[in-house]
């Protein structure tokens, strides 16, 4: 029997409440390429790093983004941003490195986050704060 063209690039797969994550999609040399199913509801917020940037795009659904430089209680500021499958014409989100970030599903409907790590993903290289820590409200001010 001839080997087959066709050749499978193993994937990361992870799965929570939060949603479905599909991590390192295409094999490519520097970063990841990420899919995220991010459930009704579903909260995925404070986590930052030092040695990689960001691009996520909201291609399904609508997501509430959230980007900060420290908590409330250190002063400080935070930027919410609403992208959706409609406004992904408008490009891709750049996070820089050390920004705290996080996403929000403030519908009633799955949506998914398509992103690009600049690095391949490191564990060590992921720092979390909770919410309640970070002091900011996610629920205020949702569409």
């Amino acid at each position: 029997m001839a080997e087959s063209f066709i050749k499978r690039h193993p994937m990361r797969f992870h799965e929570d409440d939060r949603g479905v994550r599909y991590n390192d999609i295409f094999p490519v040399e520097k970063g990841d390429v990420n899919l995220t199913i991010v459930y009704p509801g579903a909260l995925s917020a404070w986590h930052r790093h030092q040695f990689q940037d960001d691009y996520q795009v909201c291609v399904k659904g609508a997501l509430k983004f959230g980007f900060c430089d420290k908590p409330a209680k250190d002063g400080g500021r935070v930027e919410w941003v609403y992208s959706s499958e409609r406004s992904a014409k408008d490009g891709s989100l750049f996070i820089p490195r050390g920004i705290w970030h996080g996403y929000y599903n403030f519908t009633d409907e799955p949506s998914i986050v398509l992103y690009w790590l600049t690095n391949k993903y490191d564990p060590n290289d992921e720092e979390r704060m909770t919410i309640e820590a970070m002091g900011f409200d996610w629920l205020r001010h949702a569409k």
